[in-house]
């Protein structure tokens, strides 16, 4: 059990992405690619504690504003650790190969929507890092002398 605090769960990561799963073995599937539940459940802990780290004082119920960006923040990166793991670090060309005249791209219109999912987390976990460190940053910049 974590001492973090919870930002987002294994069922809410699940969702999100769309996964199919749990089958007999405790893997999800996601854009067809197998994973398995212990997997997802290390991105979503590593997750929790990044953001945890960033705002230590960020508890549910604490009525501190910056509560939803933390959550949203959470998922996008626990979603975006998922997907990187899913693919192992081969996206494009990792299945593309040529034999003589002839092209074989099993990975195009499925790498293309990793891409395009990795891009947009990546995105949002951007935003919403920006919106939960906002006045972090703001305080830092006050103390800050400026030559």
């Amino acid at each position: 059990m974590s001492t973090y605090p919870n930002f987002t769960s294994l069922d809410e990561v699940v969702s999100y992405l769309n996964a199919a799963g749990p089958d007999s073995n405790s893997n999800y599937t996601v854009y067809g690619l197998p994973i398995s539940s212990a997997s997802v459940q290390s991105r979503v802990d590593h997750a929790n504690k990044y953001v945890s780290s960033l705002a230590l004082s960020l508890l549910e119920g604490s009525g501190d504003p910056r509560l939803s960006s933390g959550e949203l923040a959470a998922l996008n990166l626990a979603c975006l650790g998922v997907l990187v793991t899913v693919v192992g670090g081969s996206l494009v060309g990792a299945y593309d190969y040529f034999l003589g005249d002839m092209r074989i791209a099993r990975s195009s219109p499925y790498a293309s929507a990793i891409k395009a999912a990795m891009a947009g987390f990546q995105a949002d976990a951007k935003a919403n890092m920006a919106n939960l460190t906002l006045g972090v940053a703001s305080a830092n910049a006050k103390l800050g002398r400026i030559p």
